[in-house]
């Protein structure tokens, strides 16, 4: 069952999504026509997504429908319905992966056109980054057939705008990315919350590891299902056991699902992951 809870929360500045664009809609069903969608606008507001979609043919109004996961179908949450061809709204939605997908109707109700499917990370600083599919990451992963270690399709878009932006309050997107030149990559919202409701109890907390791609973490010798591939964990540093049992502390509170020993972890850091949290929402 998909899950779409919606909560306030607004603080910092967002980075946000989208346009869509319809083409070839005239003289064909819904079914058989060809509309591309993308994403090509990039505004700063609180927790705003701008969508733009080329105009349909005989069309009077659009849906937006949007779910947690990328599945959209007819029967999920219309977020909104209008007779132009865009939309600036507020993601009053909690923290997370949001897609969206338009409908185009004509006056008697009947389908005309409907676009393929975007992507929003939306923050706890109030950052909406979008997202996107890259398949040659997707296809890197590891195969599993439990629910946690789906191969991801949907990765936030990484840029130099991006990595400096501020996903919390006292971290940038850039601290979660252990690679410099990657342009895909995972930062889980909630995590992020996670790790600044610690930072919050704790003070400066400086991030060591966080997102690998598959092939960086085979190539550093980590786990084949390492969390650090699926964006839900971070290492920061420890460089005593009373430190690493000072951020046990700080992080209980959050109830991270794995606590890496210290020293499995080489005496050196405190690794933390979400890996059993229900998120509601997936990016797979």
């Amino acid at each position: 069952m998909k899950k779409f809870t919606f909560t306030t929360r607004v603080t910092a500045a967002a980075l946000a999504v989208s346009a869509l664009a319809f083409f070839n809609t005239t003289g064909a069903s819904a079914a058989s026509q060809t509309i591309s969608l993308s994403v090509s606008q990039v505004t700063a507001s609180n927790f705003y997504l701008n969508l733009d979609w080329g105009g349909v043919s005989g069309a009077t109004h659009y849906k937006v429908r949007t779910a947690n996961d990328p599945g959209i179908s007819t029967s999920d949450l219309v977020w909104a319905d209008v007779t132009s061809s865009s939309l600036h709204k507020q993601m009053s939605s909690s923290v997370g992966y949001r897609y969206f997908k338009i409908y185009a109707y004509d006056s008697a109700g009947t389908l005309l056109a409907y676009s393929n499917i975007v992507g929003a990370a939306k923050y706890p600083s109030g950052l909406v980054v979008k997202m996107k599919k890259d398949s040659a990451l997707t296809n890197s992963y590891p195969y599993s057939t439990s629910a946690n270690y789906q191969k991801p399709k949907w990765f936030i878009t990484l840029n130099s705008t991006v990595k400096s932006s501020y996903c919390a309050a006292n971290f940038q997107i850039g601290e979660f990315i252990t690679e410099s030149t990657i342009t895909s990559g995972i930062v889980d919202p909630l995590m992020v919350q996670h790790v600044q409701a610690a930072r919050n109890r704790y003070g400066v907390m400086p991030i060591n590891s966080g997102f690998r791609t598959p092939s960086h973490n085979a190539a550093i010798g980590g786990a084949t299902f390492s969390r650090h591939m699926y964006g839900d964990a971070v290492d920061i540093p420890a460089s005593s056991s009373s430190a690493y049992n000072s951020l046990n502390n700080v992080f209980a509170p959050e109830y991270p699902s794995y606590v890496e020993p210290y020293s499995q972890g080489g005496y050196n850091h405190w690794h933390g992951d979400w890996r059993n949290e229900n998120k509601g929402y997936t990016n797979y």
